[in-house]
């Protein structure tokens, strides 16, 4: 019988995703917190309009929405103080990670290496819970 019967268990932390976001970003400060309803992005960017730079803060609220073999699709619930498809993009677009779409948010967990290590499977459920995205690999 094997001990892998439900799923194999991974779980991704608020930390994992913040060094993701922090890779080849001109975000700063960012923090990331995982609630069981959703996940919530704060930190700072910097952003030039005409020759003018301003750090601008921002907080993004994403829900998860949809599963599909490795990746989980996120819909970007909140966003202030602006919503503009640029931030969100400049924030979101760091393949083979995540990628945005359309106030879409997709997170490939087959880029990470916890989840790379076990060839086969998908993801079978997730859960958000108090600081992480807990998740089952079905086999």
């Amino acid at each position: 019988m094997s001990p892998f019967k439900n799923g194999i268990p991974i779980t991704v932390t608020e930390a994992m995703i913040e060094r993701i976001i922090k890779l080849k970003s001109s975000c700063r400060d960012i923090k990331v917190e995982i609630t069981p309803s959703h996940i919530e992005l704060s930190g700072t960017m910097e952003v030039k309009k005409m020759l003018f730079k301003k750090n601008v803060a921002f907080r993004i609220t994403l829900k998860p929405v949809h599963v599909e073999k490795r990746t989980i699709s996120f819909e970007l619930v909140e966003m202030e103080p602006i919503d503009r498809g640029f931030i969100n993009q400049r924030i979101f677009n760091r393949p083979p990670f995540f990628e945005y779409e359309k106030r879409t948010i997709k997170m490939n967990v087959n880029a990470w290496s916890i989840v790379r290590k076990i060839p086969i499977g998908t993801i079978k459920s997730y859960e958000l819970v108090e600081g992480a995205l807990k998740m089952k690999l079905s086999l």
